[in-house]
């Protein structure tokens, strides 16, 4: 049978998702009820909210045994709500495990890569990322210096914005000076954050991938 894997997040990267595990012969569903994963409540020591956005989510994906978060920031704060009822999983991993049969366009371009201290250190699928990438002809991929968090940090973009735009301003710089005429990232603190301070597009990997699908 094929496997089937639920999503979670992101209307444009949703259906970026189903069209490349489509591609793989992989089914996916999206169940109703499923909203916020209470990171940013967390974050503005708001408890009790963060709470009842974790029981949502627990009464959403009860039943279903995994779960596709396409948010590295979310991936945590939904792993414990949903903990005893689902895996999270990133989709970047399973995309890199499944399939083997997709097949890409050319980019010929090049395109910069943000890798997001929560992709690195908690979800840790920029290995798999990497290899996605790296299996679409022409892609001339510039991945940018680890210069530290980008200054998005949470909720640590809005109430300390000029702190935050000091830390993210390497990153930009580094993104300028490589001529890409794109930057990846998957998480979406990060890339409010980073497209606020460029005209450039900035979007997730899944959007770059799904449009390159052969």
């Amino acid at each position: 049978d094929v496997p089937v894997r639920y999503l979670s997040t992101g209307q444009k990267k949703r259906a970026a998702l189903a069209r490349l595990l489509a591609a793989t012969g992989v089914a996916c569903v999206q169940p109703g009820g499923q909203g916020c994963c209470g990171a940013a409540a967390a974050h503005a020591g708001d408890a009790g909210g963060a709470a009842g956005l974790a029981r949502a989510n627990r009464l959403a994906f009860e039943g279903h045994a995994r779960v596709l978060c396409l948010g590295s920031g979310c991936h945590d704060a939904l792993a414990r709500s949903l903990e005893g009822v689902a895996r999270v999983e990133d989709p970047l991993v399973l995309l890199d495990q499944v399939g083997g049969t997709l097949q890409f366009r050319p980019a010929n371009r090049r395109v910069a890569l943000h890798l997001p201290c929560t992709q690195r250190s908690v979800v840790r699928s920029q290995d798999a990322l990497r290899r996605l990438l790296a299996r679409v002809p022409g892609l001339d991929l510039v991945e940018l210096p680890d210069t530290g968090c980008c200054g998005a940090a949470g909720l640590h973009q809005l109430a300390e914005p000029a702190r935050a735009a000091a830390f993210r301003a390497p990153l930009l710089q580094a993104f300028a000076d490589s001529g890409a005429s794109e930057l990846l990232s998957a998480n979406i603190g990060c890339r409010l954050h980073l497209a606020a301070g460029t005209t450039i597009n900035v979007r997730h990997p899944l959007l770059f991938l799904a449009e390159h699908l052969a």
